[in-house]
């Protein structure tokens, strides 16, 4: 019987470091440039009124644009390293590499040295943006895997939230510490991810793929364990369908080459299709607002302290709303809410953009109270609906031995976005101020079409069933209850030992 268990909820928790660490990563330069000790501590201009603020606003473009280009190869690296050396030691560099960065972040003492410790961060960002879900979806029971997968989009959250409430925390103080203290806790969760890889196991489906069937076992025992089950019977069932499945994809990979996800019609398919859903979530302009969410409220004319608040409780709000849709992903299918989220999130995002308009003419109150709650609804929307979800149809799509190459691509596209609009956004806000989320407006809709047309329904699907979706290879199938069944008839049988 399929179940996941308390082990399954324990690995996403100790994992979800990863995430945790991803997600403060991307959000704690908010925090650091709003301090005035930061300009101090690098020998910054922080008056933009002076005649060398321009050099201050460099390197902070700098800053965060390098950031993402570090991600990018982090991506990279999971794209070839996850398949070869596994899971787990792919969270253990993006760990060490986030070590590393996150303690020269903290002690920085030039412009130079930052921006090398941001690329450093950039990269473990990248790693563990690119890995974690592969693993989740891996770990994970068809039936539940939108809710355990989805908690690294929540945990992305909870990062993005406590970066934002402890810069706030710490603005009051004059010192170095302001700044320092909220880039000193991102090593903490790079530490704490470590002490969590020698915890969780290895994923099983990586675990056959290298001939090591028996460590699989044991571990899909512990992660479907159920007390009316003696036998374990759902894990040996999900055993033998992985070790079938893979038995195909290796004659599929014998016969196609190295570069079968781009020549291959089914995975060049797929590919696009993660590749279109990660860079949608990044252009319906939700990174933009996260980035600028301060100045855009000061702009609403709010306080520097209430901006702050506001931000802060912008991302709880959204960190609450990715709890909220876990909790119902697999219930109500991915296909389903990813095109109400799009479809939300457009919009409140044509709201909000008409109310900014307005407001610009009218400076009243009740028009800065409406857009503010207006972009609340729009993250809501956002984190319910799509971020809980994009991350696992991103991963889920790809067969065993292709997911750590696609999704990496995948991320990479999400890393590529970022850095385009980041590096687009202070000139575009400046210049043409709320006029510019049109250009997200556009987008969103363009991905509502191409989900809609492209993006089947994935919800309960067992990874290994995932090529009867697209159109690929379907010799290995599961029935309504996933016994797995092979129509190709010389797949040989899994010799289990019996459970002691």
């Amino acid at each position: 019987m399929e179940t996941y268990s308390a082990y399954n909820v324990q690995i996403v928790l100790f994992a979800a470091f990863g995430s945790l660490l991803g997600g403060y990563g991307l959000a704690v330069i908010i925090a650091t440039v709003g301090q005035p000790s930061f300009y101090e501590s690098l020998g910054l201009q922080s008056d933009p009124t002076a005649p060398d603020y321009a050099y201050t606003n460099t390197i902070i473009s700098t800053a965060q644009g390098i950031f993402f280009a570090g991600g990018f190869f982090g991506c990279a690296f999971i794209s070839i390293a996850g398949s070869r050396f596994g899971r787990i030691r792919g969270f253990q560099a993006a760990a060490v590499v986030g070590i590393i960065g996150s303690a020269i972040q903290t002690g920085a003492i030039s412009p130079a040295m930052y921006i090398v410790a941001r690329f450093i961060t950039g990269v473990a960002t990248g790693q563990t943006i690119a890995a974690l879900p592969i693993y989740f979806a891996e770990v994970s029971p068809p039936h539940s895997r939108g809710l355990l997968a989805g908690a690294h989009g929540c945990f992305i959250n909870v990062g993005y939230a406590a970066a934002n409430w402890i810069g706030f925390g710490s603005y009051f103080s004059k010192s170095s510490f302001a700044w320092r203290f909220p880039n000193a806790v991102l090593l903490l969760w790079a530490l704490c991810f470590l002490a969590g890889t020698f915890i969780i196991p290895e994923s099983p489906r990586w675990l056959v793929i290298k001939g090591r069937e028996q460590e699989a076992l044991a571990i899909l025992r512990r992660l479907h364990h159920d007390p009316r089950d003696a036998e374990d019977s759902f894990a040996h069932q999900e055993l033998r369908g992985i070790h079938e499945q893979i038995e195909v994809e290796e004659r599929i990979n014998q016969a196609n080459g190295k570069w079968q996800i781009f020549t291959v019609k089914t995975y060049r398919n797929r590919l696009i299709l993660a590749c279109m859903v990660i860079a949608g979530t990044q252009n319906t302009g939700v990174l933009v607002i996260n980035g600028y969410n301060a100045l855009l409220y000061q702009s609403l004319g709010l306080s520097n302290t209430q901006a702050l608040i506001v931000s802060a409780a912008y991302n709880t709000f959204a960190m609450i709303a990715n709890f909220i849709g876990a909790t119902f992903s697999d219930r109500f299918g991915r296909r389903k809410l990813m095109l109400i989220g799009f479809t939300s999130t457009v919009i409140m995002f044509i709201i909000a953009t008409g109310l900014v308009g307005q407001y610009n003419q009218t400076k009243t109150k009740e028009l800065a109270a409406a857009s503010v709650a207006m972009f609340f609804l729009y993250v809501f929307c956002y984190a319910c609906f799509i971020d809980v979800n994009c991350w696992t149809v991103a991963t889920e799509v790809f067969p065993t031995h292709l997911r750590s190459q696609g999704a990496g691509i995948a991320m990479s596209f999400l890393m590529s976005a970022d850095l385009l609009w980041l590096q687009l956004s202070g000139t575009a806000t400046a210049t043409i101020g709320w006029k510019y989320y049109i250009v997200f407006i556009a987008l969103t809709f363009v991905h509502i079409i191409h989900l809609w047309f492209r993006l089947p329904e994935t919800s309960g699907v067992s990874l290994e069933d995932m090529d009867a979706l697209f159109g690929g290879s379907p010799e290995v199938h599961s029935d309504a209850d996933h016994n797995s069944t092979a129509t190709k008839p010389n797949v040989s049988e899994i010799e289990l030992e019996p459970k002691a």
